[in-house]
């Protein structure tokens, strides 16, 4: 029972608070109401601006020893550069914007440790502009505007030597290539000259075997001869002995017998009507100069079939050995001018082909700022947005419409206690 007057107060309380709130209806709806048309309002006329995110971290700056990156420049020190709002001029001057504008750009990063002095982690940049366009070309020469800054300062400097190192290493590289193209275009010329020496030896070889024939040739002419000789020898030692026999029969008083002469002496010292003794004696002294003849001229050839021989296998020995080794050196000239035609230089040039590609990769990654990735644009516009718009101004509105209707209210009922002189 002690109840009931509280809750008849808290009821008579909110039907007065409801009364308050019909009797003021005017108020309280006329502010959410205003706060809908601004809404719609701002939704439809305001200033419509895309916003633009870039990741970034410290870029390379110099190589080590081992061709390591190296990156001088700290997280802490390019956040600072961008509330300094150090980018303003430049960018502004850059992109035709007025000189009263005022581009913004947040840059913020999360530490891990101590990681953010080493340039561990990343750097997220964001700004808003009019077009999408405009938002990526701020954070894109913020970011050229920072590189320009970060290579003149002093800190920066090992960019540049770094930068003319590679590019030393480039043209070095070039030149090795250019040698290699002129190696490449004396190949066929050293190629054709080999061959040519290789046909010179051909010829050496052809020549050679012309000279052993040559040689072949007399020896088994001298040797042919020597046989014909020695086939001639027993008839002419027959020969002698028979006319010694005739001579001394002659020489007893006997009765001479022509049959038993040589016809060939019989022809030349009986039927020439001479003497027959001194006919015999003439015939027995051709035939003793015809087997010494026979002789000196059988030595003879002898002798030059033996030099033959030996003049046959000495070349052989020495010359042919010779130009065996001259053909295999050639030989072997033009299969390594072929190797280095078809390996050596096209494995050198893709060597340094490769060289050229990492010294550019890296000159290309130089940069005191390296961005991970493209420029993201938003779609639509972050600005303005009406619905949210409307429901803030509206509750504002209506907060303040009954907090009008309230103190209109009170100001109404207790006027006289308020204004009283």
């Amino acid at each position: 029972m002690t109840n009931q007057p509280q809750d008849r107060e808290q009821v008579i309380d909110l039907a007065a608070v409801l009364n308050i709130l019909w009797r003021r209806r005017v108020l309280v709806l006329a502010l959410p109401l205003l706060g809908l048309v601004a809404g719609a309002l701002y939704g439809i006329f305001g200033t419509r601006r895309w916003e633009a995110y870039a990741t970034i971290r410290p870029g390379i700056t110099a190589y080590d020893p081992s061709g390591g990156p190296v990156r001088q420049w700290q997280l802490k020190d390019i956040t600072r550069w961008y509330e300094q709002e150090l980018y303003r001029k430049p960018l502004v001057t850059r992109l035709g914007l007025p000189s009263d504008a005022h581009p913004m750009i947040k840059a913020e990063f999360i530490a891990q440790g101590l990681t953010n002095l080493s340039g561990g982690e990343v750097i997220t940049l964001w700004t808003t502009a009019t077009s999408p366009e405009l938002a990526a070309a701020i954070l894109d020469t913020s970011l050229a505007v920072f590189d320009e800054y970060a290579e003149a300062d002093s800190v920066s400097s090992q960019i540049k030597m770094t930068r003319d190192g590679l590019e030393f290493q480039v043209r070095k590289i070039a030149n090795k290539v250019l040698a290699i193209d002129k190696s490449q275009e004396s190949l066929g010329q050293r190629l054709q000259a080999a061959r040519a020496e290789s046909v010179m030896v051909a010829g050496k070889t052809r020549e050679l075997g012309i000279d052993l024939d040559l040689l072949r040739r007399k020896e088994d002419y001298c040797r042919g001869r020597i046989t014909t000789l020695a086939e001639q020898r027993p008839r002419l030692e027959a020969d002698l002995a028979q006319l010694d026999q005739v001579v001394r029969k002659v020489a007893a008083g006997a009765v001479l017998d022509t049959m038993a002469i040589p016809a060939w002496v019989r022809r030349d010292a009986v039927l020439d009507g001479g003497d027959i003794l001194e006919g015999l004696a003439r015939a027995r002294l051709e035939i003793r100069s015809a087997l010494a003849h026979n002789r000196a001229v059988s030595d003879s050839l002898g002798y030059a079939a033996d030099q033959a021989a030996m003049e046959h296998s000495r070349l052989e020995l020495k010359q042919v050995a010779a130009i065996k080794a001259q053909l295999r050196e050639v030989q072997q000239k033009i299969n390594d001018l072929v190797l280095e035609g078809k390996f050596d230089l096209p494995s050198q040039r893709k060597d340094l082909a490769l060289q050229k590609d990492i010294s550019l990769s890296k000159l290309s990654l130089l940069s005191p700022l390296q961005q991970v990735g493209n420029t993201i644009v938003s779609d639509k516009p972050v600005r303005p947005r009406p619905l949210r718009a409307i429901l803030i101004l509206v509750f504002l509105g209506l907060v303040g419409g009954c907090v009008l209707g309230f103190a209109w209210d009170y100001i109404a009922l207790n006027r006289e206690r308020i204004f009283r002189p």
